[in-house]
């Protein structure tokens, strides 16, 4: 992953890891939405448009939405760090409560076997 995020990705704990992801996610939507509001703005003015500017421009737009986003003032990022820790502690009550019950009950049988042990035979 760290050819992704960058070198130091790897060391960060999940935590960091999280929170990492999240601004890089809020980094993308922020620079879409720059690159849809300068195609509002007309064309036009001193220079002419060339390939150069337009590459110019999206960089300077990514470079801009990865510095808000490590600034949040939107807070994106929080808000994906906050409901994916609501949902990793439900999925973690979940899967304890149901551990409970499958302690007091015998485990399933397979699910390619009956419930008498043997092995179904399938029929098309």
């Amino acid at each position: 992953m760290s050819e992704i995020f960058g070198a130091g990705f790897d060391g960060l704990s999940e935590q960091g890891r999280l929170r990492k992801t999240a601004q890089e996610l809020e980094s993308v939507v922020l620079t879409q939405l720059m690159a849809a509001m300068r195609n509002t703005v007309p064309e036009g003015g001193l220079f002419e448009k060339s390939a150069a500017d337009d590459i110019f421009r999206s960089m300077l737009d990514g470079e801009l939405a990865r510095v808000t986003a490590e600034k949040s003032p939107f807070g994106l990022a929080e808000a994906i760090v906050d409901r994916f820790e609501k949902s990793v502690k439900g999925t973690e009550s979940l899967t304890e409560s149901m551990n409970r019950s499958q302690e007091s009950t015998s485990p399933p049988p397979p699910a390619d076997s009956a419930a008498d042990g043997q092995p179904r035979s399938w029929r098309i």
